[in-house]
């Protein structure tokens, strides 16, 4: 497979030489940062993002999808990750346009009554192209780029590599490098099927149907391939332009918006946006926003929303001792962790960050600092909790642009009896109680 692949193993060897690294890459950058000042971490970092930057799609994915996990890796790398940009030439048009017309089996004058050539939007996976439809609905059509065989092909390759870098350095078996590929894979693998998509948005849309201030994209399936995403144009500002935005509405409106509808998809519907980025929010009017891409959702079940409850709960009471066993039960170490340190360790986030109405509490630095913690002890989350910590950091942070005076415990506050009592307490018992009913026959 190497020799299939030669060439562009020469590629990736040149980049990485290039860039300082060479045949100690991963002895040089290690996943573990103790003795390391956050100074030559972040420099590590930034060699690391000009590397995957320059070796194209695959390895942006991979970046990004790497700076979801800070239990892994250590935060001064996470932050250079963050800032890989997923922006690429856009396609020529003639070949946008041949994609289409095969996908959809006609012509393009025979499926729009318009198509703008020029692209809204260009990334590593698709491009985006204002339409109309021949019944006059404006559309937006998210087309896939052509030739993403070198994602097959690079993916094949870190394949092969994984087992040679985990024999060379046994200390990284630890961190399942195998598992954590075959996440990404599957991960990127959801990127580029549309059809899925599609019924993402359509999933999370259905909790949101009586809700008039929280728009999604409605899903054109005549028109929708697994290549071609066909749905309604929100027309309004995208979030990235924050300054343009609150001088036209109020910001704390706005943050109530956005923070409340996720908070639904997660503590009510455990089914979620993964990427709620500036770029994927769009204010529609003052008191109206629009979500899009939904190629990245998290899926809380049952069992894991009662895990991470319970780490909540402890939270709220400054349990530093619950808190140690709920996170060691939400996640997995290879090596037995030093429960004592742990519980010492997790006393002084609650000391440092607890100590206000938890209204008041910032969430980023508590996430942040269990985020640390977790990597320092080599706890291992579930990829829908790293996934749901990465989405509360980055709605934290936009609350926090759009009203500094506002933190995302504020918005959680009208949520919680709905999810302790309803839920866990009411519902849960309820069952549990047939259940043992009808399985022991009691007639009393």
């Amino acid at each position: 497979m190497i020799f299939q692949h030669f060439g562009r193993y020469q590629e990736i060897v040149s980049v990485l030489i290039r860039h300082g690294f060479g045949f100690i890459l991963f002895e040089s950058m290690g996943l573990k940062s103790q003795g390391k000042t956050d100074i030559v971490m972040a420099r590590l970092g930034q060699r690391i993002r000009l590397v995957l930057s320059e070796l194209g799609p695959t390895f942006i994915k991979l970046g990004q999808f790497a700076s979801t996990r800070p239990d892994i890796i250590p935060m001064p790398i996470i932050y250079e990750l963050e800032q890989l940009q997923d922006r690429v030439r856009q396609v020529p048009f003639a070949v946008m346009r041949r994609t289409v017309e095969q996908e959809l089996g006609a012509s393009l004058e025979d499926l729009f009554q318009e198509f703008d050539p020029s692209p809204l939007a260009s990334a590593s996976i698709g491009q985006v192209h204002f339409a109309r439809l021949k019944t006059g609905e404006s559309v937006a059509v998210k087309v896939q780029r052509p030739n993403l065989e070198i994602i097959r092909t690079d993916l094949e390759i870190l394949k092969e590599i994984i087992p040679l870098i985990e024999n060379r350095f046994p200390k990284l078996k630890s961190y399942s490098l195998r598992g954590i590929l075959g996440e990404f894979s599957r991960w990127l693998e959801a990127e580029q099927d549309y059809l899925a998509e599609g019924k993402n948005a359509e999933t999370i849309a259905k909790g949101f149907a009586r809700d008039s201030q929280v728009i999604f994209p409605r899903i054109f399936w005549t028109h929708t391939t697994r290549r071609v995403l066909t749905m309604s144009y929100l027309e309004g500002i995208k979030l990235n332009e924050r300054e343009k935005i609150l001088t036209l509405y109020d910001g704390r409106t706005i943050a109530e918006l956005l923070g409340g509808a996720l908070l639904r998809q997660i503590l009510r519907d455990g089914f979620f946006h993964g990427d709620p980025h500036p770029g994927n929010i769009i204010v529609l009017s003052k008191e109206k926003i629009g979500l899009i891409d939904f190629g990245i959702v998290g899926v809380l079940n049952q069992r894991l929303k009662r895990k991470l409850l319970k780490v909540i709960l402890a939270l709220k009471r400054r349990d530093s001792k619950a808190m140690a066993e709920s996170l060691l039960r939400l996640g997995i170490s290879p090596k037995k962790v030093d429960f004592g340190g742990l519980c010492q360790d997790l006393t002084e986030i609650c000391r440092s960050h607890l100590d206000v109405p938890f209204c008041q509490v910032d969430l980023r630095k508590v996430i942040n600092d269990c985020m640390n913690l977790a990597f320092r002890y080599e706890i291992q989350f579930p990829p829908e909790f790293v996934l749901l910590g990465k989405s509360l950091l980055t709605l934290e942070g936009i609350i926090h642009k759009l009203d500094p005076s506002m933190s995302l415990a504020e918005l959680i506050k009208p949520f919680r009896s709905y999810w302790f009592l309803e839920h866990w307490s009411i519902k849960e018992w309820f069952k549990s109680f047939l259940s043992k009913k009808v399985l022991n026959h009691d007639p009393g």
